[in-house]
């Protein structure tokens, strides 16, 4: 998954609605049959690199541990985005097996047998990608028809196990799909198009999980829309805060943007990364891309360690503990930094012994 970024934020409105990299200086230098630690939170790597046909997902605990390991397969290639292939909640991770089928772990058995839960409505030539309620109750879905010229999207809502589905949006030039719920409300990844090119061509900035430009968060029963979070370029996974911007800041869940700086990864358009608690964003140096910095508010450098480049994003698990991995380089070892209470202190410990990137925090701190 190759991924670009872009220097200047576009908004597009919803119609209707190696070895472990080491610490500066200055810084403190197959599946798991076995039950999982007592402790979240958990970190959910995503593998689709290593092979063609399969993807390995990995939940690591916050001291780097393997607590479970599962080998699904890749949806068929339609040619679209890499759209996300899991969503947790308060209790559950959920995945992709395939195009449509959607297997549950339990927080409480991770290491156990993952359990079939619901199918998607796609069908050949599509594709889909879902989020679930925080409480495990309602599912929503969107449906990429790769068989329509243009691309067809379908966007619905449903129980978890079926039986009450409600189509809430449909269009053929506005692409979205659920990422996440908010407050009870629906949070919706935008892109500017439905497969790479037109993606990349109109805003080269997919620096997150999600393929988001910016985020929709709709009412779950109509898609009216209550909050834009489009006056920047999203960045990294979603936070409780909000989510980073590209050109160096925040946005927060009202859609009301904060400038960090006038010198920071604004000005390489760095993946970044927001805290939970909206207090440190973690994103590459502009003078060494390569580095990770972890920038306060101030627009000053707390600590920094050695990162993947400036294309990756990294994963708060916590206020101090960080998941640094990387969706473009094959092979390259996931690791955790543990941060000091201010940041002034960044511990890299070993690499993880997985695979992939960041793609989720389990349990959801998206609630």
């Amino acid at each position: 998954m190759k991924r670009w970024r872009a220097a200047l934020p576009v908004l597009f409105l919803l119609a209707g609605c190696t070895a472990a990299p080491a610490a500066n200086q200055s810084a403190s230098s197959t599946r798991t049959e076995s039950p999982a630690p007592a402790a979240p939170p958990y970190g959910v790597l995503v593998d689709l690199l290593s092979q063609k046909a399969t993807y390995a997902l990995s939940v690591v605990s916050s001291e780097g541990s393997v607590v479970a390991q599962q080998t699904a397969a890749q949806r068929t290639p339609t040619g679209g985005l890499d759209l996300p292939y899991v969503s947790t909640t308060s209790n559950t991770l959920y995945y992709l097996n395939g195009d449509s089928q959607v297997l549950a772990l339990p927080i409480a058995n991770l290491g156990g047998t993952p359990v079939p839960v619901t199918h998607l409505d796609v069908g050949p030539g599509m594709e889909g990608a879902f989020a679930v309620r925080p409480d495990d109750s309602r599912i929503a879905v969107a449906v990429l028809d790769f068989n329509r010229k243009p691309t067809h999207l379908t966007l619905y809502v449903d129980d978890l196990h079926g039986g009450a589905k409600n189509v809430i949006f449909e269009s053929d030039s506005s692409y979205v799909w659920p990422v996440a719920w908010h407050g009870g409300l629906l949070v919706l990844a935008h892109a500017y198009g439905p497969i790479p090119a037109e993606a990349l061509k109109a805003a080269p900035a997919q620096d997150n999980p999600y393929w988001a430009v910016s985020y929709h968060v709709v009412d779950p029963k109509t898609a009216n829309r209550a909050v834009l979070m489009g006056a920047c370029t999203a960045s990294g996974p979603l936070s409780p805060a909000g989510s980073a911007c590209i050109q160096g800041g925040t946005i927060d869940w009202q859609g009301n943007t904060t400038d960090w700086s006038t010198r920071d990864w604004g000005q390489i358009s760095s993946a970044a990364s927001l805290s939970p608690d909206g207090s440190m964003v973690a994103a590459a140096d502009a003078d060494n891309p390569e580095r990770l910095d972890f920038w306060r508010q101030a627009g000053t450098i707390a600590s920094w360690v050695d990162g993947p480049s400036r294309n990756d994003w990294a994963g708060w698990l916590d206020n101090t503990h960080v998941v640094v991995a990387s969706s473009t380089i094959a092979g390259y070892p996931p690791h955790i930094v543990k941060l000091s209470a201010d940041a002034s202190a960044a511990q890299v410990l070993p690499s993880i012994n997985a695979l992939g990137f960041y793609a989720a925090r389990l349990p959801t701190d998206i609630t």
